[in-house]
C-alpha cells in the first residue's frame, strides 16, 4: 500500500470574507474529490480570507500512479481562474 500526500498552499483572488472564502474552497474541494477520488480538507489558514491550505490524500497500491495523481490535481488547482497555487510539497510513503 502506498499513501500519497500532499499539502498545497494557496493565494485566493477575491475573498471579501471568509463566507466567501468557504463558498470557494467547498466547491474547489468536491471538484477534486469528485475527479480524482481522494480525501481533501482544509488543514490550515482558516481564519485568513485571502489564503488556504489544502492537504489531500490518495490511497494506492502503486506510488508512481499517486504521484501521477497529485501532478494532474495541481494541474487543475492551478488553471482555477480565483486561485495561485503558491506551493506544494508532496510525498508518497
Amino acid at each position: 500500500m502506498r499513501v500519497g500526500i500532499a499539502r498545497i498552499t494557496l493565494r485566493l483572488a477575491y475573498p471579501f470574507s471568509l463566507k466567501d472564502k468557504r463558498r470557494l474552497l467547498k466547491g474547489l474541494m468536491a471538484e477534486v474529490k469528485r475527479e480524482f477520488n481522494v480525501s481533501v480538507a482544509e488543514v490550515d489558514e482558516q481564519d485568513n480570507r485571502r489564503s488556504a491550505v489544502l492537504g489531500v490524500a490518495i490511497v494506492s497500491n502503486d506510488g508512481g500512479l499517486s504521484q501521477r495523481i497529485l501532478h494532474k490535481l495541481v494541474a487543475q488547482i492551478e488553471r482555477h481562474p480565483d486561485v495561485l497555487v503558491e506551493r506544494v510539497e508532496s510525498e508518497i510513503l
